[in-house]
């Protein structure tokens, strides 16, 4: 591998990785296929486990969605995102227009990324959030899975997103660009 290196405020060099090299080791076998990892910015991040809370809640939203998405909108759920040649993600829902397929979505075609955040929250909204912001994700929710709150997302710019709101679950939720998708946490069974 012919990877680059980057320097760090910390003064030392740090070797980063193409999202063509992490799939080479996952074939070497130096990573496991079921690993829960991402790339960001070629640097190799070990996603915290699911907990319970988090799963039941994912399956839940995964229910509405299918049964409430409106037409010309498709999502997926943790599918491989590879944004650019360092960085691989896996949100938990990703929503892009019907016409692309996920190979072609780009951070700006995204109509809605949400996490669901359990043991992942600071990371979802410190770090993740900013590294949305700076590919230009336009709406970008972190979904507490203890709490049931929503973090709500806007305005993309390369120091983070200009605004910022939180709603409790008994607020019902309009993605800015996905018409007739309204969300209410209560309303999911826990």
């Amino acid at each position: 591998m012919n990877t680059p290196f980057a320097h760090r405020p910390d003064g030392l060099a740090h070797r980063l990785f193409r999202v063509s090299d992490v799939d080479r080791m996952v074939e070497a076998g130096v990573i496991r296929p079921d690993e829960r990892l991402e790339l960001i910015g070629g640097e190799l991040h070990e996603m915290s486990p699911k907990g319970a809370r988090h799963e039941w809640l994912k399956t839940g939203l995964n229910l509405f969605f299918s049964k409430h998405r409106p037409e010309g909108v498709i999502f997926t759920q943790e599918a491989g995102w590879h944004i650019d040649e360092f960085t691989y993600l896996e949100p938990d829902f990703l929503f892009y227009p019907a016409s692309l397929r996920i190979e072609e979505v780009k951070p700006s075609d995204a109509l809605l990324v949400i996490e669901l955040a359990d043991s992942s929250y600071n990371f979802d909204l410190g770090a993740k959030a900013l590294l949305y912001a700076g590919l230009g994700v336009r709406e970008y929710w972190v979904i507490d899975a203890v709490k049931r709150e929503t973090h709500v997302h806007l305005m993309p710019r390369p120091e983070g997103y200009a605004a910022v709101r939180t709603y409790g679950d008994d607020i019902r939720l309009d993605p800015t660009l996905i018409h007739h998708l309204p969300v209410l946490l209560a309303d999911i069974p826990r």
